[in-house]
């Protein structure tokens, strides 16, 4: 089977594993691409990032527009398989798709339009340092982040994140004697934050869920353990404000049972669908004989840090999202072609160029 060079590419990407904090040969792969391409000055910087531009960044950090995805993806990882019809395995949705299609067409960009691309680390981890690093050199006045959305789906908002470490502390003893159970301390708490979070997944709710406990042990089930140390990961939409949703964490918490927020919260984030950056992209899309498809998605991405810049930002990219983190990352060349197609006719758009 022979393929385009843009599909051995993307074929090589999701064969190479990029697990958090260990982006490094992706992000080699990546650069041999963009320099092939033609792109200027191209290298990994010190946070791991792969960073190429059609013109001397170096010199001139204010890029018109930003367009950039992460090299990681999660934990887990299968015999990657490229056929005629696309290519599975683990990234190739979450986002290597998206990445290798923003490095495809990057480098068409007209001339007078100054354009950074760039691959991030850590954006699968909490730490989002790769985004964090680069966002503190380059300041472009508009981006776009590579998540999939398919190729008709605009992705103009995002919710944001507040992540909880939990410690319940209680007494170990006999399963048959009184004694306060860290357990159902946690029960206690959970129900306590439910109330005043109730369980619906509308865009502009506060969605919470438990995400890990560590808790006894299955061959001392007669055993009342000492503690339970688990984590909540919380949703917020961009209305929500963060210090009194924080605050509800922490007060709600019982005796023998401490709250704390790990890292930074992330504020939501969403851009009007009136402005120049999401019109552009309405149009490529339409070009392509797409119908457009606005999306505000309960996750969060390193979108939610370009716009807390102060950078306005939207994310684009090929594959099916419902596939995200599963076992079943598939995406088709048809797909990878078109948002190609999609980001070549986008840059394209007057309405990106700084104007004077």
């Amino acid at each position: 089977m022979t393929l385009p060079a843009r599909h051995k590419f993307l074929l090589e990407l999701v064969k190479t594993k990029s697990f958090s904090g260990r982006e490094s040969a992706a992000a080699l792969l990546c650069a041999q691409r963009m320099r092939e391409l033609g792109y200027k000055h191209v290298k990994i910087d010190e946070a791991g990032n792969v960073v190429g531009g059609n013109y001397d960044y170096v010199r001139d950090p204010h890029p018109d527009i930003l367009l950039f995805s992460h090299l990681d993806t999660v934990g887990g990882f299968w015999l990657v398989k490229g056929d005629a019809n696309g290519v599975s395995g683990r990234g190739a949705v979450d986002a290597k798709g998206c990445l290798a299609s923003y490095i495809e067409a990057g480098i068409s960009a007209p001339a007078g339009l100054k354009v950074v691309v760039a691959g991030v680390t850590e954006e699968e981890s909490p730490t989002s340092k790769g985004a964090i690093s680069l966002l503190s050199r380059i300041k472009p006045s508009l981006a776009l982040n590579g998540e999939p959305s398919n190729t008709d789906g605009i992705t103009i908002a995002y919710k944001g994140r507040i992540l909880v470490e939990c410690h319940s502390a209680g007494s170990p003893m006999h399963a048959g004697a009184h004694s306060e159970n860290p357990i159902e301390k946690t029960i206690e708490y959970y129900e306590k934050l439910r109330s005043h979070f109730p369980r619906h997944h509308t865009f502009d709710s506060v969605i919470f869920n438990v995400t890990h406990i560590d808790y006894g042990r299955r061959s001392e089930l007669n055993v009342i353990p000492g503690k339970l140390d688990f984590f909540i990961d919380v949703r917020i939409p961009p209305s929500a404000d963060i210090e009194k949703i924080e605050q509800v964490l922490l007060s709600s918490a019982p005796s023998g049972l401490s709250v704390s927020i790990l890292g930074s919260s992330f504020p939501g984030c969403e851009l009007s669908t009136n402005h120049p950056l999401v019109r552009a992209m309405v149009s490529a899309v339409r070009s392509a004989g797409l119908t457009p498809r606005y999306l505000k998605k309960s996750g969060m991405a390193d979108m939610n840090l370009s716009m807390a810049a102060g950078v306005p930002t939207i994310a684009y990219g090929p594959g099916d999202s419902k596939l995200d983190h599963t076992d079943s990352e598939f995406i088709s060349w048809a797909d990878y072609d078109k948002a190609v197609s999609v980001l070549e006719k986008f840059l394209q758009n007057p309405a990106l160029a700084r104007k004077p």
